[in-house]
């Protein structure tokens, strides 16, 4: 019997326009829904999800504290998408001018 090697999935994150939640989105390719494992405090995540030949595991913590008791997460094509309302509204950014590098 194979061992089963551990892997980290392709991860993307963003802010909706309203900055009142966050969205994660993880790519768990050959992952069956009932194998998923999410695991969300108001802190961050952990998500397992066992294959047939690997685990995907990832662990995020979020910079501003969410309601997890709200999140709301599907799974389809290999994507499993979850969003979060942020439990107070983004405040206290400042936007970083980025100039052009003259080397």
């Amino acid at each position: 019997m194979q061992e089963k090697y551990t892997e980290t999935p392709e991860t993307m994150s963003w802010v909706d326009a309203e900055q009142s939640k966050l969205t994660l989105q993880f790519t768990l390719i050959n992952a069956e829904q009932e194998n998923i494992s999410l695991m969300m405090n108001e802190h961050g995540c952990y998500l397992s999800v066992p294959t047939e030949d690997s685990e995907y595991v990832s662990t995020l913590s979020f910079l501003h504290t969410v309601k997890p008791a709200e999140a709301k997460a599907t799974f389809q094509d290999a994507y499993l998408t979850v969003e979060v309302p942020f439990k107070d509204p983004l405040s206290n950014y400042v936007k970083v001018p980025v100039e052009k590098n003259e080397t």
